[in-house]
């Protein structure tokens, strides 16, 4: 069995097969230490990495986010662990396939994760030790929304379309290139620029509005905004125009970045046949510039990380 776990900025999405089907898995990638409060009685799964305790995703009490120099610490690994504490009753996991953002991928790296990882000693908090499979994969953060488009659109031959893949996540956007079917690492990069960007525009405009500070832990809020245009909120309808504030995210933050990077691939000689858009800002963003969007952006990673463990 295998799966394909991709741990981004602002969620964490698993994909996994049993024997019977394939199944999502996505929490908050936020992880605390566990510090134990004898006043209180809440009991809470707890990951152990090497005999330190971690809170992750939802579990957590005072959580931080992570970020791209968390890759190959112990809280990174605390959420392998939680993902596969999640799996392990219903599915014998052998092999698990993760991403690196671009500005992390390398040989050298995945070779020093592989070795990190086959030394963690991942615990429940009951003691029971969590397997880390035979068989872990890296794979470049973008692959898997191609993967899952070529597969989902029943044309897996087309790897060889020389291809730019959007990643919009939490707090980067990740633009990644493939040409002859193969992943070139020098034209690939990350940028600034990620949903919680968009979040702090309708933020901004709500407080201009109404004047009422929406703080970063409502996101909820701001979601319903986004899809909706409107909320209720403290017993009142509130409307926000949100298609201007994604018209500006898109053509003044996200087309200014493609622009200056497609005219970067093309000096150096690649003709881009094809545009792929993933990642949950693409779920906002839609079929915008006459890019492909993949079925359901956000997990589009994992599901591509699962069939490229499958295959």
């Amino acid at each position: 069995m295998v799966a394909g776990i991709d741990i981004g900025y602002g969620y964490t999405k698993m994909v996994y097969r049993n024997w019977i089907k394939s199944n999502v898995h996505v929490f908050p990638s936020v992880v605390s230490r566990y510090i134990p409060a004898r006043s209180f009685n809440e009991t809470f799964e707890i990951i152990r990495v090497n005999d330190r305790p971690y809170l992750v995703g939802y579990e957590t009490v005072t959580s931080s986010r992570v970020g791209p120099s968390f890759v190959g610490t112990d809280e990174y690994f605390a959420i392998i662990g939680h993902c596969l504490s999640k799996v392990e009753v219903e599915a014998d996991i052998k092999t698990i396939v993760l991403g690196l953002p671009p500005q992390v991928f390398s040989g050298e790296r995945v070779q020093l994760l592989k070795n990190s990882i086959r030394q963690l000693d991942i615990r429940c908090e009951d003691g029971r030790r969590i397997s880390v499979p035979s068989e872990v994969q890296f794979v470049p953060q973008g692959a898997g929304i191609l993967f899952a488009y070529l597969s989902e659109n029943g044309s897996p031959e087309e790897i060889e379309t020389t291809t730019v893949v959007v990643d919009i996540g939490y707090h980067t956007m990740d633009v990644v290139l493939f040409a002859e079917g193969k992943y070139r690492g020098d034209m690939s990069k990350s940028y600034p620029h990620g949903v919680s960007e968009l979040y702090d525009m309708v933020r901004d405009a709500y407080t201009r509005k109404y004047f009422i500070f929406l703080s970063p832990d409502r996101d909820g809020l701001v979601e319903h905004l986004l899809k909706d245009g409107s909320i209720t909120h403290m017993g009142e309808k509130r409307v926000i125009d949100t298609q201007s504030i994604l018209d500006d995210f898109f053509t003044g933050r996200i087309m200014t970045v493609l622009d200056k990077y497609m005219s970067t691939v093309e000096r150096n000689g690649y003709r881009v046949e094809r545009i792929i858009l993933g990642g949950g800002g693409a779920s906002y963003i839609g079929k915008a510039a006459g890019a492909n969007v993949v079925v359901e952006p956000q997990t589009a990673n994992a599901r591509g990380f699962l069939i490229y463990g499958l295959n």
